[in-house]
């Protein structure tokens, strides 16, 4: 018969969900800064500074939000490897 430990099976779960919405959200809004990013690019045809500005921070939050999500990933998958973080062994 197996014991299930039902604390770590929640544990687990709750890892799984959380982790996995934090990637889609971070994703998700990297994709909204960078659809605003284009959006401030074709205003800033006129040569408004402001526009340009808003141009790239909103690109540089975007590319920020995307390597974090990347980050979560690797991260994720080098926990699944056994072995491979010594520590998490």
């Amino acid at each position: 018969m197996i014991n299930i430990d039902w604390n770590h099976l929640l544990q687990v779960a709750l890892a799984a969900i959380v982790g996995g919405s934090t990637v889609v959200a971070l994703f998700s809004l990297g994709i909204r800064l960078l659809v605003n990013a284009g959006a401030a690019k074709l205003n800033s045809a006129s040569g408004s500074i402001s526009e340009i500005r808003k141009e790239a921070a909103n690109r540089a939050a975007a590319y920020v939000l995307f390597a974090l999500s990347f980050g979560a990933i690797i991260f994720g998958v080098l926990l699944i490897i056994p072995g491979l973080i010594p520590a998490a062994a």
